[in-house]
C-alpha cells in the first residue's frame, strides 16, 4: 500500500502534528552537514594551508576519498538496502554511521601532527575512513525523507527543515573559517583549534544521530498497513534527471563554495571581510526556506526556475563587483546562498517523491545512488580546484571567474532540467482516479453512420 493513500497519511516525519521527530530529524541533518560543509569548505583550506600539503597530494587525497564514498554510498543502498526499507531500522542505521565518522573525521583533523613524509598517507587513509562512516550515517539518514514520510507535503516539509540544518551548519563553518584565516595569517595556532571545533562538530553528530533514533522508535512513522515492499530492479531511467540535478549541484555550486577561502585570504587579504562574504552565503542558504516551502508547495517547476535565476544573478554580480569594495561581494553571496537553498530544497523534495513513487521498498538503493553520483562529480570538481589554484599563482582573477562560473552554470542546467522533474499529470491523473471514471462519448466516424437511403435526407 502506497504512502500517498488518504486513510494513512497521518503518520511519519514532515506531518502537522509530528514536529518532535521533524525537529530531531532536522537537529540530526544540521549536525551531519557540519560534516558535510566542513569537508565542502574547510578540507582543502586545511590540507595545503595547516598540513602543509602541496595542491597535488590535496588533490589525490580529496578525489580518492570522494570516489570511494561513491562506492560505499551504493554498498550502504544495495547491501543494507532491507535495513533501510522500515524507518526505525534506517535509524538505528544512521546512528551507527555517526559513531564511525565521527572517529574518522578525529583521526582526519589530525594530520598536521602526523610525521612529514608520510604525512599525506596519514591524511589519505583517515579522510577514507572518514567517507566510509559518512556512507554508513549519510545514506540511512536521506532514506528516511521517503521511508518515514507519508505524502509530497510532507517531504517538502522534510525537505525544508534539513536545508534549514544545512544553513545553520553552514553559518556555523562560515562563522569559523575568519578565525581560522586570521590563524593561519598570524601564524596562531589553528591546528589545535581544528582539532578543539572537529572533535565538538564529532560529539553533536553522535549525540543528535541517537536522538533521531530514539524518536523514530517512539513516534508514529510507520503507517497502519504494512507497507508493500516491491522486489525487482525498479525503473532506473526516471531517476536520470534527478541524478543530473545532483551532479549539476555538485559540480557547479561547489566550487563558489571551496575557493571562498582562498578567495577571501589572496584577493581580499582580509579575514575579516572573507568571513562576512562566506557568512552571507550560509544566511541566504537559510533565511528563503519558509517562501520556498510555500513555493515548493503550489509550484516546483517555478522554485527551481526562481531559485536558479537568483543563484545566477548573485554570481553575476560577484563578478562584476570589484574586490575593493566587499559589501556588493557579500550581497552577491548572499543570492548565490538565497537561490542555492531554494534550489536544495526542489531538488531534495522532488527526489524523495520520484524514490517513494518508483522505488517502493527500495529507496535505500535509489538514494544511494543519488549520492554517488553526487560524490562523483564532487571528486571531478577537486580537479577542478587544483588547476584553478595552479593558476591563480600567476592571475589571481581566475579565482573570481571560477567561483561566478560555477553558479552560472549550474543554475542554467537546473533550470533545463526542472521540466523532468514533475510526473506527468495527465498520465497521474489517469492511473490514480476512479475506475469507474466514464470515457467521453465519441462521435461516430463517418465510415460507421448508417448509409441507407432511408437514414439520411436524398439530395435530388
Amino acid at each position: 500500500m502506497g504512502h500517498a493513500d488518504t486513510d494513512h497519511d497521518d503518520w511519519g516525519l514532515g506531518r502537522p502534528g509530528g514536529w518532535r521527530a521533524t525537529l530531531a530529524y532536522g537537529a540530526a541533518h544540521l549536525a551531519k552537514s557540519l560534516f558535510w560543509y566542513g569537508g565542502e569548505v574547510v578540507f582543502a583550506f586545511f590540507l595545503t594551508e595547516f598540513a602543509g600539503l602541496p595542491l597535488s597530494m590535496m588533490g589525490l587525497v580529496l578525489t580518492v576519498g570522494l570516489v570511494f564514498s561513491a562506492g560505499m554510498d551504493l554498498w550502504v543502498g544495495f547491501g543494507f538496502r532491507g535495513r533501510m526499507a522500515t524507518a526505525r531500522r534506517a535509524g538505528g542505521l544512521q546512528a551507527l554511521g555517526a559513531v564511525a565518522a565521527a572517529i574518522g573525521l578525529v583521526a582526519f583533523l589530525a594530520t598536521p601532527y602526523a610525521p612529514q613524509p608520510g604525512r599525506w598517507l596519514w591524511a589519505l587513509a583517515t579522510v577514507i575512513l572518514f567517507r566510509a562512516g559518512f556512507a554508513l550515517y549519510d545514506v540511512p539518514q536521506n532514506t528516511l525523507m521517503s521511508v518515514a514520510a507519508a505524502t509530497p507535503a510532507a517531504r517538502a516539509r522534510i525537505a525544508a527543515v534539513r536545508i534549514a540544518g544545512s544553513g545553520l551548519a553552514s553559518i556555523a563553518v562560515a562563522a569559523f573559517v575568519g578565525p581560522l584565516i586570521a590563524a593561519h595569517r598570524a601564524g596562531g595556532d589553528g591546528e589545535r583549534m581544528i582539532m578543539a571545533v572537529g572533535g565538538a562538530a564529532a560529539v553533536a553528530a553522535v549525540l543528535s544521530a541517537g536522538l533521531l533514533a530514539w524518536a523514530l522508535r517512539h513516534d508514529a512513522v510507520a503507517p497502519r498497513s504494512t507497507r508493500d515492499v516491491v522486489a525487482g530492479r525498479g525503473r532506473a531511467i526516471l531517476l536520470a534527471p534527478y541524478l543530473a540535478m545532483m551532479a549539476a549541484m555538485m559540480i557547479a555550486p561547489p566550487l563558489f563554495q571551496k575557493l571562498e577561502p582562498y578567495f577571501a585570504a589572496q584577493v581580499l587579504d582580509s579575514a575579516s571581510w572573507g568571513g562576512v562574504i562566506i557568512l552571507a552565503t550560509a544566511v541566504g542558504v537559510t533565511l528563503g526556506q519558509p517562501v520556498w516551502l510555500a513555493m515548493s508547495d503550489r509550484d516546483r517547476t517555478r522554485l527551481f526556475l526562481v531559485t536558479a535565476a537568483i543563484q545566477a544573478l548573485g554570481a553575476v554580480i560577484f563578478l562584476v563587483a570589484p574586490s575593493s569594495t566587499p559589501l556588493p561581494l557579500a550581497f552577491a553571496a548572499f543570492l548565490v546562498g538565497l537561490g542555492n537553498g531554494g534550489l536544495g530544497v526542489a531538488k531534495w523534495a522532488a527526489f524523495s517523491d520520484a524514490a517513494s513513487r518508483h522505488y517502493p521498498g527500495q529507496e535505500g538503493a535509489a538514494f544511494a545512488v543519488f549520492a554517488a553520483s553526487g560524490k562523483l562529480t564532487l571528486a571531478l570538481g577537486v580537479l577542478i580546484i587544483v588547476a584553478v589554484l595552479e593558476a591563480a599563482r600567476t592571475d589571481l582573477r581566475v579565482l573570481a571567474w571560477t567561483m561566478a562560473a560555477g553558479p552560472i552554470v549550474g543554475s542554467a542546467a537546473m533550470a533545463v532540467l526542472a521540466r523532468w522533474t514533475q510526473p506527468n499529470a495527465r498520465r497521474r491523473w489517469a492511473t490514480t482516479s476512479t475506475p469507474f471514471r466514464r470515457p467521453a462519448a465519441r462521435r461516430p466516424s463517418r465510415r460507421s453512420r448508417p448509409s441507407c437511403s432511408t437514414c439520411r435526407p436524398s439530395v435530388n
